[in-house]
């Protein structure tokens, strides 16, 4: 028997499933809480990561399995910046730079670097830079270039300490095999990448901060590797410390939201999956490479070698819920769900009968907007209350919000010629709220699909290790072995079709409106 590891990074956790590569059985699973939670500041000690990754080898490989594996994968949120010194440590582990914000990791959600990502667009417009259609014609402070200015601009000693500057991916990737590759995803996708553009232009990039394109190019150096490559063996300590062969693949890395679309096969044409979670992912592929503005960015091979991929988002879907929970839930309703014994959300949802009638608006940006704009700036809305409103309304509104802004992306779309023709769908919450994917059905008026699988993204990463292990040819064929076949399918409510299309439109209307309010 040969085994897979697949470890996925998400924001509040990190798991890690030891898979039979040839069927797709999960024969053990663990999960582990960083220590540090999310911080407020969304800077991350490193020291989290490095001991989550040693947590989840030993505990998959317990049992006994250690000498049948024969890939390990691993995908983390991105852009999460790392700044590694040029002995490949971490800055925040060294002591000097132990409380220095930027020597820090900085997580994905982190958006101080506004200033800068403002900044670069505009410079970038002005430019009539190539890129920008590539990006979405955007530039995000979520990305590598703003986090890096503000690291230069705000603490020129840490910058000047920096040698690499690498998303979590492929530092997980580093340190398990000791090389440094970059993952296409995040190249294309957060760095501003192109395998046919290759980076900015340094007029561009020297325009930015004098020197900064030969930084630049330096800090990111290492070699591209698509999904599914290799990239480089397991380090000899940690096979001995672990039980290992020595000949155990490391996979490239990926960006956490690219792998669900293998675990659950749309890897076609006009497909589309979609990860709900703490945040959401939408991606989907298509046959044709063009420039696209409004959403995230477009690249060949840009998660499956072969077709190209074009992905979106939304800043805000599970940790909205999780504010709605801590913060405008009665007490009454928290002691009723007590009492049934059933979760605060599984009340909220036994509370809503007719999700068609609701008069409650609410518009997603809790924690500003990823796509259809691109302002991390914005903030949250609602409307349509009055003195009969109940919490149940209001939670209903935000689950409507998280699919009307969906809608919004699916639409840009369609506008450059990307038809979707089939969603399927992933993540804790897709699993957890029925009605949620009901309303998605609903309101975007075609099926989805969810796979039952607990750990979807980490099934994918699987997926990508026994292809890098050479045991399937491509991600396609591994789905056919690996994959997940099981799915429930939520149909559109036609009777209440216009209903639900009013429920749109009033959205669309506080989606405008949010732009007053920045």
């Amino acid at each position: 028997m040969k085994t897979v590891i697949g470890i996925d990074f998400g924001t509040q956790s990190a798991r890690a499933i030891l898979v039979d590569s040839a069927n797709g059985e999960v024969l053990c699973s663990h999960s582990v809480e960083y220590k540090h939670g999310v911080p407020e500041d969304s800077l991350v000690p490193i020291e989290d990561y490095d001991s989550a990754l040693m947590k989840l080898l030993e505990a998959v490989t317990a049992d006994g399995y250690a000498e049948s594996v024969a890939a390990v994968c691993v995908d983390a949120t991105s852009l999460t910046l790392v700044p590694l010194d040029k002995n490949g440590i971490a800055l925040g582990r060294r002591a000097e730079f132990a409380n220095r914000p930027n020597a820090q990791v900085k997580l994905w959600k982190r958006h101080t670097a506004q200033k800068q990502a403002t900044e670069a667009l505009e410079l970038a417009k002005s430019m009539n830079e190539p890129f920008l259609g590539r990006t979405g014609g955007n530039v995000s402070s979520e990305w590598v270039i703003p986090k890096l200015l503000e690291t230069r601009d705000e603490d020129p000693e840490v910058y000047g300490e920096m040698d690499i500057a690498a998303d979590l991916c492929d530092y997980l990737t580093y340190l398990l095999c000791g090389k440094m590759v970059r993952s296409i995803n995040a190249m294309c996708f957060k760095s501003m990448w192109a395998e046919d553009l290759g980076f900015p232009s340094d007029e561009f990039l020297n325009g930015l901060r004098e020197g900064f394109a030969e930084e630049y190019k330096y800090l990111l150096r290492g070699d591209v590797k698509y999904t599914g490559d290799a990239a480089g063996y397991m380090k000899k300590e940690l096979c001995e410390r672990f039980g290992f062969k020595d000949d155990v693949v490391v996979a490239a890395g990926l960006v956490d939201g690219f792998t669900s679309l293998v675990t659950l096969g749309a890897m076609r044409n006009g497909e589309a999956a979609m990860v709900v979670g703490t945040s959401n992912v939408l991606t989907v592929q298509t046959d044709e490479l063009c420039d696209i503005y409004g959403i995230c960015g477009i690249a060949r091979h840009g998660i499956v070698k072969g077709i190209c991929s074009a992905e979106s988002g939304q800043n805000c879907t599970g940790d909205m819920l999780g504010w709605f929970m801590e913060n405008m839930l009665p007490a009454k309703e928290r002691d009723e769900a007590e009492r049934k014994g059933i979760s605060p959300h599984d009340l909220m949802l036994q509370k809503i009968s007719e999700p068609w009638k609701n008069r409650v608006v609410a518009v997603d940006m809790w924690n500003g907007s990823r796509n259809v704009p691109c302002d991390l700036e914005l903030r949250g809305m609602f409307a349509g209350m009055s003195l009969e409103t109940k919490p149940q309304d209001i939670y209903l509104a935000l689950l409507q919000a998280i699919v009307c802004g969906a809608r919004v992306q699916i639409e840009e779309f369609a506008k450059y010629g990307i038809k979707i023709e089939r969603i399927v769908a992933t993540g804790g919450i897709a699993l957890k709220n029925p009605l949620l994917m009901q309303q998605y059905s609903d309101i975007l008026g075609m099926p989805i699909e969810v796979g039952v699988i607990k750990e979807g993204p980490a099934m994918g990463t699987a997926m990508f290790a026994a292809v890098a292990a050479g045991i399937y040819n491509n991600p396609m064929e591994a789905y056919e072995h690996m994959g997940t076949v099981d799915f429930v399918t939520y149909h559109p409510d036609v009777a209440h079709k216009a209903e639900y299309e009013e429920i749109y439109r009033r959205n669309l209307l506080l989606r405008e409106s949010a732009k007053l309010f920045k």
